[in-house]
């Protein structure tokens, strides 16, 4: 699923409010500071920011240059354009709008005026830029970070131990209430326990949706990645915290190695050529066979993801890929678009992807690409999708993949929103229920289901402006539940085939797999199977870290049994 384990803090936080005075050219001239990145910007004597009703006016062209903006103004029409990764304002001086990209209006609390050869404009449109701006005026300071470099204050502060200075100074009253040093510290050290040393923030995509900024980092362990969420208002407060892991890069994994088998070869082949995001994979097949061979498309789950399904010690669709050649079987895997391309997904653009972009329309052309290649039958095309892969199987098969049969792997018929909030309730069920903090937690985590209900009577386009769920576009959520996994899963009468292990904490075995059942109750050519001890990569789960986030950590590889009864199910339809 979207979060791969159910390793989520629901919580509020806050960075801190910052002010500024006016110069003695604008009113009584008070010492201020403006620093971003925590590097303290100096002015000119006469070109200082001054204060103005409850925002801060800064000399653009000048906090333009520190902050890496594009400034134009069009002298004949007193009109400013801001240009920063995408994002483009532009505004009229003395008016009381701006136009983002060209499209969307916003209300600005302080004109942008022209004084003296200089412009300045309200701080609120560095907001608006998709940049971290915070104001408080009993400091007189102004204190503007970047995606980037925020992400990085925060880890840093978690990684230091800081926890009552990151409590005191960026939480706001609300979240102090809601969550408590010492539960702050328990999480982190949690994270630790499973992940190992914090080492660096790696990569931080961001997008913006009515002047809420959501930030997305991976941050690097010694012994797997971790994505942090932050969701900020357009007072720079911290609204949201979300922890969970990511999919680990093929070179950080500590799988087991494993050898092409005697004779299975491999080719590389692109999925998507000619598109804008062709994709590099690996078509795994038997050498020398005589007839046209059956095939595979494997669809990875949630998050960027190599042609391996790479995660932490597992590389599932390898396994998966050697097994099923072994057995007469082709099978195509390819890296995700959003792991090949993740320009693709943050700034702007990433407030409308869709699982569509994301993951079907790929699924889709990877399907063509077997069909296109005269070794293979095409009518002997099938899907494996695992997770978020299987959950879209129905919708992959609809929207053009026309498979010969689906097999799903830990996948689920239910909602992305609702699975997302299981698994954030899972994460608190060890707090005693006399705990304030699992009350507070708990609310929190209701609050942003309460969100995601909010889309059902909301078009598409409204969703747009709606701010994230659970760190998560809403825009995302909204395009995918127009397309109903389990709505789509009862028109099909091809062949399914739904395996689901039993120890999986992501997705539920006395849930999901039961509901799979009932769904596809009335097609005949629907089987199903569960595996006692494997996890949600049907990797046997055993040991002192089993059930937990710790144990996929420990070295291992898919059952071959489930390789075997995927092979055999294709082979004998």
């Amino acid at each position: 699923m979207r979060n791969k384990l159910s390793l989520i803090l629901a919580c509020v936080l806050l960075l801190g409010v910052w002010s500024w005075s006016a110069p003695a050219a604008h009113g009584a001239a008070l010492k201020t500071t403006f620093s971003v990145n925590n590097e303290v910007v100096k002015f000119p004597v006469n070109a200082t920011p001054f204060a103005k009703g409850n925002t801060v006016l800064v000399p653009i062209r000048k906090v333009g240059i520190a902050l890496g903006l594009e400034v134009n103004y069009i002298k004949e029409q007193k009109v400013l354009q801001l240009s920063r990764n995408g994002q483009q304002i532009t505004l009229k001086l003395g008016a009381n709008e701006a136009i983002l990209n060209g499209k969307d209006k916003f209300a600005i609390e302080e004109k942008a005026v022209l004084q003296g050869n200089l412009i300045y404009v309200p701080i609120s449109l560095l907001n608006a830029m998709g940049l971290v701006v915070s104001y408080d005026s009993s400091l007189a300071q102004v204190r503007v970070y970047t995606p980037q470099v925020f992400a990085e204050k925060v880890a840093g502060l978690l990684a230091s131990n800081q926890h009552e200075v990151l409590w005191q100074q960026f939480f706001n009253e609300s979240s102090q209430k809601a969550i408590t040093v010492a539960k702050l510290q328990q999480v982190w050290q949690g994270i630790t326990e499973t992940f190992g040393e914090y080492l660096k923030i790696d990569s931080v995509s961001s997008h913006q949706v009515n002047h809420e900024l959501t930030i997305a980092s991976t941050a690097i362990f010694t012994k797997g990645n971790l994505t942090i969420t932050i969701t900020t208002d357009s007072s720079g407060e911290i609204k949201g915290l979300w922890f969970a892991p990511a999919a680990a890069a093929a070179t950080q994994s500590n799988a087991p190695e494993l050898k092409l088998p005697d004779g299975v070869t491999e080719e590389e082949v692109v999925v998507g050529a000619g598109t804008s995001h062709p994709l590099k994979g690996l078509l795994t097949l038997p050498n020398h066979s005589t007839h046209p061979l059956a095939s595979v498309v494997l669809v990875q789950g949630s998050g960027a993801s190599d042609r391996d399904e790479t995660v932490f010690a597992y590389k599932p669709f390898r396994d998966i890929a050697y097994g099923l050649a072994k057995q007469g079987i082709a099978v195509l895997r390819y890296d995700k678009r959003s792991y090949s391309y993740p320009e693709q997904f943050i700034g702007a653009a990433a407030a409308t992807v869709s699982v569509k972009d994301e993951t079907v329309d790929d699924a889709v052309a990877a399907s063509k690409v077997l069909k296109a290649d005269k070794r293979m039958n095409p009518a002997q095309v099938y899907l494996v999708g695992h997770s978020l892969g299987g959950m879209l199987a129905p919708r992959i098969d609809a929207d053009g993949g026309s498979f010969a049969g689906l097999i799903l792997l830990a996948g689920s018929p239910r909602s992305l929103l609702e699975i997302i909030y299981d698994q954030n309730m899972a994460s608190i069920q060890n707090l005693s229920n006399s705990d304030p903090r699992k009350t507070q937690t708990m609310a929190a985590i209701d609050a942003e289901s309460s969100k995601g209900k909010e889309l059902s009577a909301m078009t598409l386009e409204q969703s747009k402006a709606m701010p994230s769920v659970f760190g998560v576009p809403a825009y995302y959520f909204k395009e995918m539940d127009m397309h109903p996994t389990a709505e789509l899963a009862r028109k099909l009468t091809k062949p399914v085939l739904v395996l689901q292990g039993a120890d999986d904490f992501q997705v539920y075995p006395d849930k999901d797999f039961p509901q799979w059942k009932d769904v596809l109750k009335g097609n005949p050519a629907a089987s199903f199977k569960l595996y006692p001890g494997l996890n949600h990569f049907f990797v046997n789960d055993e040991g002192e870290n089993a059930g937990t986030a710790a144990g996929y950590n420990k070295p291992g590889m898919v059952d071959p049994q489930v390789i075997t009864d995927m092979g055999q199910w294709i082979l004998n339809l």
